[in-house]
């Protein structure tokens, strides 16, 4: 399945409010994006905590990782900041008119946000000793990931269903490693 027009289509913000076309990132190599819940949640700390490891990775691979949060541009340097991926292969934008979100699919839920899972997922991150921060986007959007090929093939489409559900590190990585030895699967996206 080729990235929707919709997706392709949607422009990010970096952390100088400069836009940009979303598919203007996977034109010439394959893409691993993490659509982050907004730059304050609890559980894209999570995510980012997982994923930071597999940056240089993917970057030795040949793909290219985009986290997209969707409040302001400021909250982005804070955001670098503490998970310390200013000098780490990763390009950090955001989306406040949440067109990507739509367009990938994504959820916008209060059930989501602050049902019985979130609230299990949220007490779980505390646990693992995430802390809960000041919310920085809209706190209702969920998540998710996608992997795009250099001919905007989507290989991979997870759409979270509450606050803690994300696509796995390594099945982000999987997916783009595949991409980069030729190994993409012929059959449809990834979906969960």
């Amino acid at each position: 399945m080729v990235a929707p027009p919709s997706l392709a289509d949607a422009i990010v913000l970096d952390r100088a409010g400069q836009g940009r076309r979303l598919g203007s990132l996977w034109e010439t190599q394959p893409c691993v994006v993490v659509m982050l819940r907004h730059f304050g949640c609890i559980g894209c700390d999570v995510t980012v905590t997982e994923l930071a490891p597999r940056l240089a990775e993917l970057h030795a691979a040949g793909a290219r990782t985009v986290l997209v949060g969707n409040g302001a541009p400021a909250a982005i340097d804070g955001f670098v900041e503490r998970h310390a991926l200013g000098d780490k292969p990763v390009d950090v934008v955001t989306d406040p008119t949440l067109a990507a979100f739509r367009a990938a699919g994504l959820v916008r839920s209060a059930w989501a946000t602050f049902g019985p899972r979130a609230i299990v997922d949220y007490v779980r991150a505390m646990g693992a000793g995430f802390v809960p921060r000041k919310t920085a986007g809209d706190n209702l959007q969920q998540g998710g990931a996608v992997v795009v090929d250099a001919g905007g093939r989507v290989v991979f489409h997870h759409v979270s269903r509450s606050l803690g559900d994300h696509a796995d590190g390594s099945d982000l990585v999987d997916a783009a490693l595949g991409l980069a030895i030729g190994l993409a699967p012929a059959a449809s996206p990834v979906r969960v």
